[in-house]
């Protein structure tokens, strides 16, 4: 499946091992490319019609299942989709619902959003066979992944203008360096340089931080402690929310000292919400936010963005990290709601364990012994996932290079 993706068959790449000339189609007068023959000639258009039915998708990607792992065709297909780590296609369309009923409840203005949500209960009390439609359905695993709808955020923020000039800078400079090879000692000096070069600036640290279900943020004022902010998120929300909302923390304290000041700088260990500001990643609702409070400054204030790493014995950030943490145990929330994409982890961990749970019942399945790819997969230090050295998997699928070698074997 993930060489038909990114467009690498034996039929149109082949030509690199064998050392010839690139495939062509006299017919189109065209390179063979996977979307070529899967979309564009004609040659293949009775085969598309034949294959590409929609009472035949289903039949279609289990046959590209098992041409793809090179399976037997007596193989249960719930142990080509444990193996490939695909779900059924039953499983991601009803995943897919899902993730859309969240975009769509933060999204009041769209049309769908008033026939999903208030005429949901009217249109669907009959409990027939007919009503029982994927909007119902949809809302049940929803409700079983524990997620509460009403705890969006629906509100509409206005994206700045395009022609707007925004007066922030954003030094990320410290990521050059090697964290696992650089010591403690070496980023606090590097910071101390950082914090001298800015000696002019107001100086405001911020953080995010989360145990379990708790989410907290918080903004320290190392020159007036008695300015220091924090609150509590709601449950469900990301660290990556929580640290976007310690700087919106930090903006909104600064807009009240700019008769004062007229420069200043927010350090931050968050890499991820500084990279989304210096984008301008507008899809972002807190984005959104964050340039709507920069761009009521009076335009002779000027404000810096700067990454520390976090946990290296850097005082400011060691503060804030405190604060932020002592957060996590207040009774009462912010008024901010959460962003749906915050709540899209717990949507997929809820269908891994309905996909886990139905794996686990296929007692009867000669290949049960087969664990969920999804849950066997290795992380290398990027993210990037590895693909598992367990020789005892292909062995029990009965999957092997003197068996299984030619990609071009026909079942």
């Amino acid at each position: 499946m993930c060489r038909l993706r990114v467009g690498h068959t034996w039929l149109t790449q082949s030509y690199l091992l064998k050392n010839e000339e690139q495939p062509f189609c006299n017919a189109c007068d065209s390179l063979y490319t996977v979307r070529h023959i899967l979309i564009e000639c004609p040659d293949f258009q009775d085969t598309r019609r034949k294959y590409y039915s929609v009472t035949d998708l289903y039949r279609l990607f289990r046959e590209g299942l098992r041409i793809a792992l090179g399976a037997f065709r007596t193989s249960p297909i719930k142990s080509l989709y444990a193996e490939a780590g695909e779900p059924s296609l039953e499983h991601r369309r009803i995943k897919l619902a899902c993730n859309y009923v969240l975009k769509l409840k933060s999204l009041p203005r769209n049309p769908c959003h008033e026939v999903v949500f208030e005429d949901l209960y009217s249109d669907f009390s009959v409990d027939t066979k007919s009503e029982r439609n994927l909007v119902a359905s949809t809302f049940e695993h929803i409700k079983n992944a524990n997620i509460n709808l009403n705890t969006i955020d629906n509100l509409y923020v206005q994206c700045p203008p395009p022609w707007e000039e925004h007066k922030i800078n954003i030094d990320i400079s410290l990521t050059k360096q090697n964290k696992e090879n650089t010591s403690e000692v070496a980023y606090q000096k590097e910071s101390f340089r950082i914090h001298e070069k800015s000696s002019n600036h107001y100086a405001v640290c911020t953080d995010g931080s989360k145990l379990e279900e708790k989410v907290a943020a918080a903004a320290n004022f190392r020159e007036h402690p008695d300015r220091m902010k924090a609150t509590r998120l709601r449950d469900g929300a990301s660290v990556f929310s929580a640290e976007l909302e310690g700087i919106a923390l930090a903006l909104t304290e600064i807009k009240k000292l700019t008769k004062c000041h007229t420069n200043f700088v927010i350090y931050s260990d968050s890499l991820s919400a500084l990279q989304a500001i210096k984008s301008k990643n507008f899809r972002v609702i807190d984005i959104r936010r964050l340039y709507n409070l920069i761009r009521k400054f009076p335009p002779y204030v000027h404000i810096s963005f700067v990454w520390i790493p976090a946990h290296v014995g850097i005082q400011e950030n060691e503060n804030v990290d405190k604060l932020a943490k002592a957060a996590l145990n207040r009774a009462s929330y912010s008024g901010k709601f959460i962003c749906y994409s915050d709540l899209k982890p717990k949507i997929n961990t809820y269908f891994n364990s309905v996909w886990q749970k139905n794996w686990d019942a296929e007692g009867a399945n000669k290949l049960h012994e087969v664990p969920l790819l999804s849950q066997t997969w290795a992380k290398t230090s990027t993210g990037e996932a590895m693909e598992p050295v367990e020789n005892g998997r292909r062995q029990c699928v009965g999957f092997g290079w003197a068996t299984r070698g030619s990609p071009r074997a026909t079942f």
